[in-house]
């Protein structure tokens, strides 16, 4: 099959959930000898570094099969590029390769037009799309928190989203979810990693006859890896993944000056590792709160607390940082849709602890593969470490239900059974137009 990729950003450039899954679904199609391309829409910040002025497509040197796109003119509350000639370009590419499959992974940044771009493009080709979030749900960052409180969003309505952006009319609203359902639907399939995100989207006015839930794979790093592995005093905590606002470290700091304060922390002490990227994408006020929880921990005496900020890392790197933890916190404060890191850490064996939300809630069971703790509460969390470390039998029993997550092949496997299931016809070529005499 001749498959095209459609991706925002490129895990090479900017690390990140949605394009890791994106870009090892493209590699996967190579491995099981597809014909394959990756296009990977950038930010504006990126066209000087790898663009060429004039050109909105331009191939990524270095990276056989993969090409780089730079729309102009987009419009983040519409989800739009408002550049014609962008688009026209993207079609172009599309006609050129004649896909049989295009499969995005996005609509931000690439702009929903080139959905219908595509459909233009290649009228025979199965368009799927992969959901990683509710852009289209929620404006707010597709994170459905409020804007003013930072509450938990369960449903968005014209007048609850007008209250989040006041300066937008209820009315707004509608017409957006009308237009950008109009726009989605040119798809043939939508693909979710979880029932929780596919009934969201449901929810909201999707087909539930296009949707299916497809798990996020990945390529398996753990071959040489001792999945048995663990310190002897079980104390040692770290989180993977990024750096931004809502994904929840200041929960973890929060939870251990309980313990510290409390006297609950054990003689061996707890060590807590960051292993975070894209701290440029978190707000000044949540770095500003990150600070002065580290300052509240580092004035308190004898806490017997260590804070390690291991900064960003690269995938080659990922067996290096979980052989340093014995347990994997993933302490997210949204309603996270799937949790990449928490197949990260079942791949090498590390029980994971959860904030019971979103597809977290769906995937980390209590004594079965981890454990969980109620979302946003530091109290729950401090608790739960308190007794979690240094208890061999209740580690050993979420990591014998580690199993080990779906590969990369897998989920491509997954998506090749349901696009070969859609049959679009050919369309035969318009004939010529004939001249008047």
């Amino acid at each position: 099959m001749r498959i095209l990729h459609v991706s925002y950003l490129h895990p090479a450039i900017t690390p990140g959930g949605a394009q890791q899954v994106a870009f090892e679904l493209f590699q996967a199609s190579i491995d099981q000898g597809h014909q394959a391309l990756l296009i990977s829409a950038l930010e504006i910040g990126h066209e000087d570094a790898f663009g060429k002025p004039g050109a909105p497509i331009v191939p990524f040197h270095g990276q056989p099969n993969q090409y780089l796109f730079f729309p102009q003119f987009y419009e983040f509350p519409h989800l739009s590029t408002g550049d014609w000639r962008s688009v026209q370009f993207f079609r172009e590419f599309v006609e050129h390769f004649s896909p049989d499959i295009i499969h995005f992974h996005h609509y931000h940044r690439i702009g929903v037009e080139c959905i219908r771009a595509a459909r233009l493009g290649a009228p025979h080709a199965v368009i799927s799309l992969s959901f990683h979030e509710m852009l289209a749900i929620c404006m707010a960052d597709g994170q459905m928190v409020t804007t003013k409180d930072r509450q938990l969003c369960h449903a968005a309505t014209p007048l609850g989203c007008h209250l989040c952006f006041n300066h937008l009319r209820p009315e707004f609203f509608t017409l957006r979810m009308q237009r950008l359902q109009a726009l989605l639907d040119e798809c043939d399939v939508f693909v979710f990693p979880s029932e929780f995100l596919s009934d969201r989207y449901l929810s909201w006015g999707l087909s539930g006859s296009k949707s299916v839930v497809i798990p996020n794979g990945q390529i398996d790093l753990s071959a040489s890896f001792n999945r048995a592995s663990h310190s002897k005093a079980l104390n040692r905590f770290g989180f993977f993944g990024q750096f931004i606002d809502n994904k929840g470290i200041d929960i973890v700091l929060e939870a251990l000056i309980l313990l510290a304060r409390e006297k609950r922390v054990p003689t061996g002490g707890i060590i807590f590792e960051i292993n975070g990227s894209s701290k440029n994408f978190a707000s000044g006020v949540y770095l500003e709160r990150i600070q002065q929880l580290l300052e509240t921990l580092s004035s308190m005496e004898n806490t017997g607390i260590r804070i390690i900020d291991r900064g960003r890392y690269d995938r080659h790197e990922l067996a290096g940082r979980m052989a340093t933890v014995d347990w994997v916190l993933v302490p997210s404060t949204w309603w996270e849709v799937f949790g990449l890191v928490v197949s990260e850490a079942w791949m090498f064996g590390r029980p994971v602890i959860a904030a019971a939300i979103g597809g977290l809630a769906e995937r980390v069971k209590d004594d079965v593969n981890g454990y969980t703790f109620s979302p946003r509460d530091p109290r729950s969390l401090a608790d739960l470490i308190g007794e979690l470390i240094g208890n061999e039998e209740r580690w050993e029993t979420a990591h014998a239900g580690c199993e080990r997550p779906w590969t990369h092949i897998d989920m491509f496997n997954a998506h090749v059974s349901i696009w070969q299931e859609i049959r679009r016809p050919k369309i035969p070529p318009l004939p010529p137009l004939k001249r008047q005499a």
